[in-house]
């Protein structure tokens, strides 16, 4: 391992039989931690060759098992997204999907920013089990259609246990390491067609849509190299995405959005159009707009909440008992209101600023190891570009019972820019294509 390290800290490309025995074994214990963190902290410097990070892609991924799963149930479809504020697509679009006549075996994670993960959200959820053993979740797939689970410890156990060292040595931003972290995981879940959401701006990882689009033509480039197909899209993520942020609040937000059947939210209109590329790609619709009608019916003919209320049980969840548990989520925290403190037109809501705001609060984590306030963050009652009168409720805040009422509302307010109409910003920058 040490050969290896000093290799690539001269800047030279490591070979597919060297990255091969450098991930085998650290994964065995015959590599110990401490020179995996040294060639993660080189390879962080110099960099991985796209060729290299299909070499530790394909490592990962035989590390552990795969689902092998039935050719009839081709196409197999997943996502991906790269993370945001308020990002609560995959609660809605695994349904939709599932509702549509797909099957839709996602493995999602929790999460280490600002608010929870995919996981943490589902698991607000009383009941709720997203660890399922193989035979638990083929038989979910197999009845249901879809589900949503966190990582196995048979699937990519060396991307698990090589993450968890990225995390400790602040290496978890390489974009060679990001790309073969999720593509592993998603070769290895048996998924045929997959759609990544590489978002940009303030709530973003990537900051600039310039970064977000050279990151998004990289992954499919790379994604090429193995036999799913591969599409991403690059979003917007200035301005949190929908109305809640935080982890109760969100599949809150996912059930209103199901129960109105609410086609014109912006999420419901994002996970159209994420489903809408993958139904294109995978060949079933001649074109984007056709998906788009496709999945949009599930929400209005009410069977993507049919969809969503078959997944939940069959994870165990009790859905009567978590709105049992939001009709009295202010016993648990309190509930702020944020008011506009003069007229004009929202100009913009910065999504870091709330994001922040709801991770201070124990909406994420900053460690693996601890847990989420499942009840805190922020509901919000305008968005960008709407009309705001002095003194109207901008958002609701939820705080614990011992935080400074005060000090919330001034946090909300400093991310909020009230002046004249802005002009509307896309959600959606562009779609990229294998």
């Amino acid at each position: 391992m040490i050969g290896l390290v000093e290799k690539k800290q001269r800047g030279e490309q490591l070979s597919e039989a060297e990255i091969t025995r450098a991930i085998a074994d650290f994964h065995s214990g015959k590599a110990p931690d401490y020179q995996m963190a040294a060639l993660l902290m080189a390879i962080y410097f110099q960099g991985l060759t796209p060729q290299e990070t299909t070499f530790l892609t394909r490592a990962l991924l035989n590390s552990g098992e795969r689902w092998d799963l039935p050719a009839a149930y081709h196409p197999i479809l997943d996502k991906h997204s790269t993370g945001g504020v308020g990002d609560k697509t995959t609660l809605l679009l695994v349904p939709m999907l599932a509702a549509a006549g797909f099957k839709v075996p996602k493995m999602s994670g929790r999460g280490l920013a600002h608010t929870g993960g995919t996981i943490d959200k589902l698991e607000s959820i009383p009941g709720l089990r997203t660890e399922l053993s193989q035979e638990e979740a083929r038989r979910q797939l197999a009845e249901v259609g879809c589900l949503i689970i966190s990582q196995s410890e048979r699937l990519v156990p060396a991307e698990k246990k090589l993450y968890a060292l990225r995390d400790a040595t602040g290496t978890v931003s390489q974009q060679g390491l990001i790309i073969s972290s999720i593509l592993s995981k998603k070769l290895a879940s048996g998924a045929t067609h997959i759609v990544i959401d590489v978002k940009h701006g303030s709530g973003a990882f990537f900051k600039r849509e310039g970064e977000a689009y050279e990151f998004a033509e990289l992954f499919v480039g790379i994604a090429k190299q193995f036999k799913p197909s591969v599409a991403a899209v690059v979003t917007n993520m200035e301005h949190p995405l929908g109305y809640a942020v935080g982890n109760a609040l969100e599949v809150a937000e996912v059930l209103g959005i199901l129960r109105d059947r609410d086609t014109d939210n912006e999420v419901s209109l994002l996970c159209m159009k994420l489903g809408a590329v993958l139904l294109k790609l995978a060949g079933k619709t001649g074109n984007e707009e056709e998906g788009e009608e496709l999945l949009a019916e599930t929400i209005s003919d009410g069977s993507a909440a049919d969809k969503f209320r078959s997944l939940v049980s069959a994870q165990g969840g009790d859905l009567a008992a978590f709105a049992r548990e939001i009709a009295i989520i202010e016993e648990k925290v309190q509930r702020v209101e944020v008011k506009a403190p003069l007229s004009g037109h929202l100009v913009g809501i910065d999504a870091l600023s709330i994001g922040q705001f709801c991770h201070r609060r124990g909406a994420g984590r900053t460690r693996k190891d601890e847990a989420v306030n499942p009840w805190v963050g922020i509901v919000l009652r305008k968005k960008t570009g709407d009309t705001v009168l002095a003194d109207e409720v901008l958002a609701e805040a939820y705080v614990p019972l011992d935080d400074d009422p005060n000090l919330a509302q001034t946090e909300v307010l400093s991310a909020v820019s009230i002046g004249d109409k802005p002009a509307p910003k896309r959600l959606i920058s562009t779609v990229i294509c294998a």
